[in-house]
């Protein structure tokens, strides 16, 4: 093309936007909104305005329902095999139309005009006018289009897969001519669009036909020369090939109208467009954006960040400042603070921001001391405070006997709590999220840089607090959860990361050596059993000497690129096909109990042999509590390792470690949530347990009758259909056939009806709302409940369907703690929260206390809400967590 000539793009809005679409399933923006295929074709185009710099732009859109109404007039069954898009792709449309709009391109779209048909009379009408056009589309159909002045950009696969049509590059594709394309699709047809064409006639018969006769009227002006079988082929299909070419030809004469005059940049809504970008969550397309259209970038980072105001006044003060007689009179204080350690009793800087003014501590140069005699002469933390992440100041307060504060707000809890899907969960990303503000980065700003940004820190805390309580104000079920259980278990929380639990370091280094030894013995029997040495580590090399040298039979087997996968899944299966497999497995456990605890734990002690987890409530979206700096919740529970692990965590001399676990705590909400009769009364039924029951009930037998292996199938599907197990499942973990599988699974479905009947409409729920919620109402969004990707969609219900029950027991599970807590500090008694793991909670007690502690445990534990079903604790006394 001359480059010199002025340029217009065209771009097939329908197609580039289905391309964005499936590329990018899953994205959406903080309110839920899906984004993907709007994303996609910004960002596409964009690239190509990078690349190629056009004059104008344009969108071509296939009106709904009456674009391809004058083809299918001349043949019904145009396009008949085309299925309708999923809603969250309509949903997406508007906000799209909004933004081709702010670019200021021209979007058209016509009744009985395909998008096709718009690109074609747009290219016309600017090639008539010396323009050089190109036509950006995934619609093969375009491609009789090309010419001088015109060439193809061709989506294929996803967003970056693009091919560029020009007159010669088509001639080395398809080895014929432009102007033969179009006879080409009459005789091949087009079964995206249903265009039948010849039948019998492919690509190459097509190509082959018009490199000898050039055209279709030459092709059928000369049957006698060609092969019989295929002249009967085109002869049969004669009407149907020209039928075929009215269908694909491109019109040129769609009504439209475009002024080459005006200049692209000068129609851009520069405004809208960076309102818009904000609002869809786009960051990442603000600079390329910005430096596409020469807007300010930090009028477009910041634009609506000027809604937070910063204080009037920052003070930062020194310890002479102490003796100021401060005013601390407003409605809340707001705090932020930086810690030098995990345990949060190093403080070295502190913010508060009341009556818009804030308040800079330095506390390197200021002294501790003097700081916490400020603190407690202003009696800082008995107001209401607001701030991020409060558990780290809960354990400064206790660590300095400072009163604990009782009314706060914490925002990293509350916007977790309104979003668990959000990504970011730093104050910045708070700050990104609900204004629009973006700043360095608070966590890596040193010192002196973070206390001269005081008051933009405080400022960021307030109107996060503000956005935060606008959203609470429209859910008061959320209000009621922060209320009384995340906001009043930060306390809990904190009290049991500083008691921490002792380790017995000396008995985990003497079981250290014998790992080794272990470890060093299993090396020996694997290279024996392969008759070399190699690295078993290595899946390569390990997947070489199970398939190929030692030729386990892979059958059944996953594969990945390079080879059969050695996975713990796979080796399951071939366990039994040579010894060296089952070494291996008792190789990686050893392995990994050595790299995770044994090589780990002793570092992590502090000066009394004490180690601290941190519990975290912003990880899981269900509510559940998780532990990290130790994960002190995932030391194996089944495994003679894992025991041995659990061993070396102890209690001091003259007491003892209380473990109190809700029995089937999981079957026990879903009885109740279901509302499942038959499986209420099994657990009313307390001569036999749960799983007994529920095998006397499938098998039709007394409950004397049931065998190992009965409960052992009751329990397998009592746990596991609560996560959509299915007969393949069931086999996996038992040793049914397929077919009894599915009988047993039949029977159980018809007994508990109503628990099935349940999973079901938590599933519509889901597929209604977009989320699912506990019996408290707190809430997951699950944005793939409704995608087209199989795998993604199953998925989701699966987790849908299990939310309901392990959120609630999350809940159950804090009001427990929150209520434990208070009862033991009103009863007096010397014992104190020291762990919660999944469904249960340690307490260590004094040795003389441990009857009455137990009785008060259980009591609060299973009295804790009120539900159809009793809920059962089983309480364990012992020296050792091992033990218990």
């Amino acid at each position: 093309m001359d480059e010199s000539k002025k340029s217009l793009v065209v771009i097939d809005g329908k197609s580039v936007f289905y391309r964005g679409y499936y590329a990018m399933p899953n994205l959406s923006n903080k309110k839920g909104l899906p984004t993907g295929g709007i994303y996609g074709f910004t960002s596409m185009a964009i690239e190509l305005l990078k690349r190629l710099k056009p004059d104008h732009v344009a969108v071509a859109w296939d009106k709904p329902k009456t674009n391809i109404r004058k083809r299918q007039s001349i043949y019904p069954n145009y396009k008949a095999n085309r299925k309708p898009a999923p809603e969250d792709f309509y949903k997406q449309i508007p906000y799209l139309m909004d933004l081709i709009k702010a670019f200021g391109w021209n979007l058209y779209e016509f009744d009985d005009y395909e998008a096709d048909d718009i690109m074609g009379t747009l290219a016309y009408k600017a090639s008539n006018a010396g323009i050089n056009t190109y036509l950006v589309t995934s619609d093969l159909d375009m491609l009789q289009l090309i010419g001088p002045l015109v060439h193809v950009y061709v989506l294929k696969t996803g967003l970056s897969n693009i091919e560029l049509f020009s007159p010669e590059s088509f001639v080395t594709k398809y080895g014929i001519n432009v102007s033969q394309f179009l006879d080409y699709k009459a005789l091949k047809g087009d079964s995206s669009d249903n265009i039948p064409g010849v039948s019998g006639i492919g690509d190459k018969g097509a190509v082959a036909l018009l490199s000898q006769f050039k055209t279709l009227d030459n092709i059928y002006d000369n049957l006698a020369l060609i092969n019989s079988k295929i002249a009967t082929k085109l002869a049969e299909g004669k009407k149907m090939a020209y039928l075929s070419k009215e269908l694909a030809e491109i019109w040129l004469d769609a009504p439209l109208e475009i002024d080459f005059s005006k200049d692209r940049d000068s129609l851009v809504d520069k405004e809208k467009l960076t309102d818009l970008l904000n609002e869809f969550d786009f960051k990442s397309l603000i600079k390329p954006v910005s430096d596409l259209f020469n807007i300010e970038q930090s009028s477009m980072v910041n634009k609506i960040s000027n809604q937070v105001e910063l204080p009037k006044k920052q003070y930062i003060l020194s310890k002479s400042d102490l003796n100021i007689d401060f005013k601390f009179n407003s409605e809340y204080l707001s705090i932020y603070w930086r810690f030098s350690d995990r345990q949060s009793k190093n403080l070295s800087v502190f913010m508060v921001k009341s009556n818009k003014i804030t308040y800079v501590f330095d506390i390197n140069s200021i002294g501790l001391d003097h700081f916490i005699g400020w603190l407690n002469k202003y009696k800082i933390f008995e107001k209401k405070i607001i701030g991020y992440d409060l558990k780290k100041i809960f354990k400064f307060c206790l660590q300095y006997a400072l009163k604990l504060p009782t009314e706060f707000h914490d925002i990293l809890i509350s916007s977790f709590l309104l979003n668990p899907l959000i990504k970011d969960q730093t104050l910045n990303g708070l700050a990104q999220s609900y204004l629009d503000f973006e700043t360095n980065k608070f966590d890596e700003m040193d010192d002196e840089l973070l206390i001269s940004a005081g008051d933009i820190i405080t400022a960021v805390i307030d109107k996060v607090y503000e956005s935060l309580t606008l959203e609470l104000q429209a859910d008061k079920k959320m209000i009621e959860i922060l209320s009384s259980m995340d906001f009043p278990v930060i306390p809990v929380l904190s009290k049991m990361e500083l008691t921490g639990i002792k380790l017995d370091v000396n008995y985990l280094n003497n079981f250290n050596i014998q790992i080794n030894q272990m470890i060093e013995d299993l090396k020996v029997e694997i290279f024996h059993q392969s008759g070399r040495e190699f690295n078993i580590s290595s899946p390569n090399q390990l997947a070489d000497v199970l398939y190929n040298q030692l030729n386990i039979p892979t059958a059944g087997l996953k594969k990945n690129k390079n080879h059969y996968s050695t996975d713990f899944n796979q080796l399951e299966k071939i366990i039994n096909l040579h010894p060296i497999v089952i070494f291996i497995v008792q190789y990686r456990e050893v392995v990994k109990i050595k790299n995770t605890y044994l090589d780990t734990l002793p570092k992590l002690v502090d000066e009394n042999s004490l180690i601290h987890t941190t519990y975290n409530q912003t990880i899981a979206q269900t509510g559940r509590l998780s532990s990290t700096d130790p994960n002190l919740q995932n030391i194996p529970i089944r495994t003679e390792l894992g025991k041995k692990i659990r061993t070396a965590f102890v209690c001091e001399d003259g007491y003892r470690l209380i473990s109190a676990d809700y029995s089937q705590f999981e079957l026990r909400i879903a009885a109740d949530l279901a509302d499942d009769q038959e499986l209420i009364k099994l657990f009313s039924e307390g001569s036999y347990d749960i799983h007994t029951l529920t095998a006397a009930q499938v098998y039709d037998c007394e409950p004397e009758l049931v065998t190992k292996d009965m409960r052992r199938a009751a329990k397998t599907i009592n746990f596991g259909i609560l996560y959509g197990m299915s007969a393949h499942g069931l086999v996996e973990a038992t040793s049914m056939n397929y077919n009894d599988a599915n009988n047993f699974i039949d029977r159980y479905k018809l007994i508990h009806k109503a628990l099935f009947d349940y999973m079901d409409s938590i599933i519509e729920f889901t597929k209604k709302y977009g989320y699912a919620q506990t019996k408290f109402g707190r809430r997951r969004p699950f944005k793939d409940i409704n995608s087209t990707n199989f795998m993604l969609r199953e998925s989701a219900k699966r987790a849908a369907i299990n939310m309901p029950i392990q959120g609630t027991e999350a809940d159950l599970m804090k009001l427990a703690l929150i209520e434990l807590d208070k009862k033991l500090i009103i009863s007096g008694f010397d014992a104190k929260l020291v762990l919660q793991i999944h469904d249960s909670v340690l307490i260590k007690c004094r040795e003389d206390q441990v009857e009455k502690v137990t009785e008060l445990v259980r009591d609060t534990m299973e009295n804790i809400t009120k539900l159809s079903v009793k809920l059962d604790v089983d309480v364990v006394v012992g020296l050792n967590w091992g033990e218990l």
